[in-house]
């Protein structure tokens, strides 16, 4: 009989601790640099799954982009391809692009992606940002806004623009202020915006609640189309002409308004002697109008 193989077992045992140490590791990508911008210039942003962070401050004609990305895999886990975040500046303006090609395999293990990009920028800059999922904190930007993205939350603090354009599937919309134009196009998201003076408002949602506190321009226009949620539209100052137009839906109207049609679908009211027209259709939602 021969001898049996007993660095058999042991070399199964190291083999198998290779592979674990090849497929338990990590993928990073770090960046921290500085920028030329217009100090009125545009940041155009694509990313996927990060939190993002874009703070308006008073530096000069640059913007610092500082991007975080760690990647921990444990266990069996293999992933191929490759990620990276491109950075280029055009003409006074910013373009910050993803580039992610991977495919990941999982058998046994642990996954995780911790990601970040965080941008200190002029005030008067303006943002273009497209994204899959993710989180958004915008502070102190001046200029446009832009935002089109699928699942994730956006906020926005102290931002002094003239145009705000939103569209998103699920999530949550928050202002502390808005001026100038408003457009939201929405499926399942809450939109809520306090201390505003828009011009006009274009805001499309299927369900979510979409609450409003905003002054109301002589001229202005301002249409709400809900189908199922909540329609709350707080009027700070100004007034104007309501038409309600609706299937199942209770309409309340707390304030100085005046009751001017009603049928068993519609209902007109008027506030003040301002010219303001606004116009909110609702299927299953349910609208609350209230004045100062």
């Amino acid at each position: 009989m021969g001898k049996p193989n007993s660095m058999k077992p042991t070399f199964v045992f190291i083999l198998l601790l290779v592979s674990l140490a090849a497929f338990g590791q990590t993928d990073d990508f770090h960046l921290d640099k500085e920028y030329a911008i217009a100090k009125n210039g545009t940041i155009d942003l694509n990313s996927s799954d990060a939190e993002v962070i874009i703070t308006g401050t008073s530096r000069g004609a640059t913007a610092r982009v500082k991007i975080d990305r760690t990647v921990t895999i444990k266990g069996w886990y293999k992933s191929e391809g490759k990620f990276s975040v491109d950075v280029s500046a055009d003409n006074g303006n910013l373009i910050i692009r993803e580039q992610q090609s991977s495919v990941n395999i999982g058998l046994v293990g642990y996954y995780n992606e911790d990601y970040k990009i965080q941008i200190e920028a002029p005030e008067g800059t303006s943002l273009v940002i497209r994204g899959d999922d993710g989180d958004y904190f915008i502070k102190n930007i001046d200029g446009s806004i832009s935002m089109t993205f699928d699942d994730g939350d956006a906020q926005l603090i102290g931002c002094d623009g003239k145009d705000f354009k939103f569209r998103l599937d699920d999530g949550d919309i928050k202002m502390d202020k808005g001026r100038g134009s408003l457009s939201v196009v929405a499926d399942d998201a809450d939109v809520e915006i306090l201390e505003a003076s828009f011009s006009s408002i274009d805001a499309r949602l299927d369900d979510g609640d979409f609450i409003v506190h905003t002054a109301l321009s002589n001229d202005g226009e301002y249409s709400i189309d809900s189908e199922d949620g909540y329609v709350s539209f707080h009027v700070l100052s100004g007034g104007g002409e309501f038409s309600i137009r609706h299937d199942d839906s209770t309409i309340r109207a707390d304030g100085d308004f005046k009751v001017m049609e009603e049928t068993e679908s519609f209902k007109k009211l008027s506030l003040g002697s301002g010219t303001a027209k606004i116009k909110v259709r609702a299927d299953d939602a349910n609208v609350r109008l209230i004045a100062q």
